[in-house]
């Protein structure tokens, strides 16, 4: 073995001589790697992963400051309120303070129970809607949801699927007490889930709270262009804004490069603007055990199709490094166990709830 260095300023390159391969130094943590050709700039999967995880920090560190900038806000109009409400129990205007320019400024007082005015409560509650007259012809209209899908992650996914639980109940609740009835139910839209292997096993989950208007469509070994040659024979003209959801590009990271990937990707999205329905597009999952190049692409890819997936407005469900979990990945490092074809069927499952709902 010869020791060589490569003319890169940022890396150090050692050749084998007779060989194709090169043992190249990451740009961030100068740890070697075995390549089959010597690249422009290198950097390893944990250097991405750890990028990764950085963005992710510094996303929620800005909804954290945007929670408590929320938090002070209501804590401020919490104590304004009190402060009007003291002042109209104890007979204060703005006329008598004007009128008396020498009065003394305001002080805390403790408010106490008895001291509140007592509530008045109505003896009947009537419950009526005044656009009944209205639910016949808009029964007929077509129904486009318009809600922001452009980056949905799974902690957001099962927040918003609690929220819709607690808030059905109390809507269906005040429905059936205006009208002495059950409401009737809008009409179904058609929900199509497309992809590649992954999909195996997940038709019970996702289709098991409406069997008649949900399909998935699971392509073994597919590729991103199969499932764009087949989107034709499966969405039918006469669907209404129906709801799309496509998980693929796995088999891809292993064979073709990162700018065939993007390719492939675009005339995907050409074919989906074609078809008039609402498109969600889930990220690849991650592998292991399958060389740093491929896991380094795939981190790639995501970070791509999320910028790429709101310059087209389509919907991106982001599963984040939730797979890499003990006990969701397969012994091969790329299928799912039982336990983790669950979690993926509910991650869709809950994304397709939120669509709809």
């Amino acid at each position: 073995m010869m020791e060589d260095r490569c003319s890169h300023p940022q890396q150090h390159v050692l050749k084998m001589e007779g060989e194709g391969t090169a043992a190249v130094a990451c740009d961030s943590c100068t740890m070697f790697a075995i390549l089959p050709k010597v690249a422009g700039s290198f950097t390893c999967s944990n250097c991405m992963l750890i990028a990764l995880l950085q963005d992710k920090v510094q996303q929620l560190e800005e909804r954290v400051a945007t929670l408590q900038r929320i938090r002070e806000l209501e804590l401020f109009l919490e104590a304004t309120e009190h402060t009007v409400s003291t002042k109209e129990e104890t007979g204060d205007s703005p006329e008598k303070e004007a009128s008396s320019p020498t009065q003394e400024p305001d002080i805390w007082r403790n408010v106490t129970q008895r001291s509140r005015r007592p509530r008045v409560r109505s003896d009947c509650l009537e419950i009526h809607n005044r656009f009944e007259v209205l639910s016949s012809s808009m029964e007929d209209e077509e129904q486009t949801p318009f809600e922001d899908l452009s980056l949905i992650t799974v902690d957001q996914v099962y927040e918003d699927e609690q929220q819709s639980q607690s808030s059905g109940n109390v809507q269906a609740t005040l429905e059936r007490t205006a009208h002495g009835r059950t409401p009737t139910r809008p009409k179904r839209r058609r929900v199509v889930v497309i992809g590649d292997s992954l999909l195996r096993g997940t038709e019970a989950v996702i289709c098991g709270p409406d069997k008649m208007s949900r399909e998935v469509c699971c392509l073994p070994g597919a590729k991103i262009q199969d499932v764009t040659e087949r989107l034709q024979g499966i969405i039918k003209p006469t669907d209404k804004y129906p709801f799309l959801l496509v998980h693929v590009g796995t088999n891809d990271t292993a064979s073709n490069s990162l700018q065939r990937i993007k390719r492939d990707y675009e005339a995907l999205g050409r074919k989906l603007k074609q078809l008039n329905a609402q498109i969600v597009i889930s990220s690849v999952l991650p592998v292991e055990r399958r060389g740093p190049g491929r896991e380094g692409k795939i981190v790639e890819v995501n970070n791509w199709l999320r910028k790429w997936c709101k310059q087209e407005r389509f919907g991106f469900l982001d599963h984040g490094l939730q797979f890499l979990k003990d006990g969701l990945l397969a012994s091969d490092g790329l299928h799912l166990t039982t336990v983790g074809r669950n979690v993926f069927a509910k991650n869709l499952l809950n994304l397709i709830r939120r669509a709809l709902n």
